[in-house]
């Protein structure tokens, strides 16, 4: 039977629980809301009973993969600042569950760093070796990949792109996470008498200002051109620090993408030089909002392979997209078997059965000798 895994994005609205194959297929996915273990008396306590919860309904489930918003020690073990959490500042949060799951791998990373290996590895449209990835939802988030790694900064916690300073004295996530939108729509219904769908005696809430831009609602729309400007900014100051020319951009607020797009593009031209925009590519996760949990299991894959993957297959596009294109059909028995016997994903054993009948020698020594032995009866 093919190994599953649990993959966890803990967002400041919800968490999201998915059971992902080796294959980067979404098998089952459950929410729960943020705020419930925010109020009850042990937030860390709360998320370990729902773990032990999804772990007890899903099986024989070795290894779990989990985002965090936020930042992380270098040794990917303990949580040290989520301004969206604050109750698991500090926290050993792989200690504590694995004291209480013995026999259990689990693997910690930043949430935006997740999402991004979900899109490398499983995006439906292919992706040149480095891009930038930006989360949209409770906080903005940032993740780079250079030359297919993560980058992570000198210890371990680069990309923190929502608390990058905007041109207004703000930080980006203090502009346009969730609560930043509310508050530019809140300013806006103050300033202007135009009749708007949002004119509610009640606190609004983002989703009814994306519904109210559906309706051509003109301060909704006014409020998403402002959105566009901070995004520009934050994309700005990304792709000049990093030289990177391939944008990602995820999370559930990047729904309102197309009212954002005009504004967010004038901002780019108008303080990037040719130099960036010339092959400048700006577009939305193709793994939508199921990025994080897909890319929390993918965690999974990365610390469980004994024999290291090729690194070409993500620093060379030729590479990636020969690997990316293999049909699932292709000796899939044969690949299951020798993904068992090797520790890999399956895709990845397709892809050395293929070059292994084509030429031995383009696979490193290190994963010739353990090919070979699987080879060997």
């Amino acid at each position: 039977m093919e190994e599953v895994f649990l993959g966890i994005d803990v967002g400041g609205t919800n968490l999201k629980f998915g059971v992902v194959s080796s294959e980067g297929e979404l098998l089952y996915k459950k929410k729960y809301k943020t705020t419930d273990l925010r109020n009850s008396s042990d937030f860390v306590q709360s998320f370990i009973e729902i773990v032990r919860k999804e772990l007890s309904e899903k099986g024989n489930i070795q290894k779990v993969g989990i985002g965090l918003p936020g930042m992380i020690s270098k040794d990917r073990r303990i949580a040290l600042e989520m301004a969206n959490i604050p109750e698991l500042n500090g926290c050993n949060l792989v200690e504590r569950l694995e004291d209480t799951f013995p026999g259990k791998n689990f693997f910690l990373e930043n949430d935006a760093n997740a999402a991004a290996l979900g899109e490398l590895h499983f995006g439906e449209k292919s992706l040149p070796s480095s891009f930038i990835f930006i989360t949209m939802g409770t906080g903005i988030g940032g993740a780079a990949i250079i030359d297919g790694e993560v980058f992570t900064g000198a210890n371990g916690n680069g990309m923190e792109i929502g608390h990058i300073i905007a041109g207004n004295g703000k930080t980006v996530e203090k502009n346009i996470g969730k609560k930043g939108i509310v508050a530019i729509a809140e300013k806006l219904l103050e300033k202007k008498d135009k009749q708007s769908l949002l004119r509610v005696d009640r606190k609004l809430d983002p989703k009814e200002i994306v519904q109210a831009a559906k309706s051509d609602d003109k301060i909704a729309l006014e409020v998403f051109k402002k959105v566009g400007e901070f995004l520009g900014e934050c994309i700005i100051s990304s792709v000049r620090a990093l030289d990177i020319s391939t944008v990602i951009i995820g999370g559930g607020i990047s729904k309102t993408f197309d009212y954002v797009n005009r504004s967010m593009m004038k901002k780019i031209e108008q303080f990037l030089p040719d130099y960036y925009t010339k092959n400048l590519q700006i577009r939305l996760a193709s793994l939508a909002n199921n990025a994080g949990i897909i890319g929390a299991a993918s965690l999974c894959f990365a610390n469980k392979s004994k024999v290291p993957l090729l690194k070409e297959e993500f620093s060379d596009q030729r590479q990636k997209d020969y690997y990316k294109s293999l049909p699932l059909t292709f000796s899939t028995k044969e690949a299951k078997l020798q993904a068992s016997k090797l520790e890999v994903p399956v895709r990845t054993a397709m892809y050395w059965l293929k070059k292994w009948n084509e030429d031995p020698k383009l696979l490193s020594k290190t994963q010739r000798g353990a090919y070979k032995k699987t080879l060997t009866p």
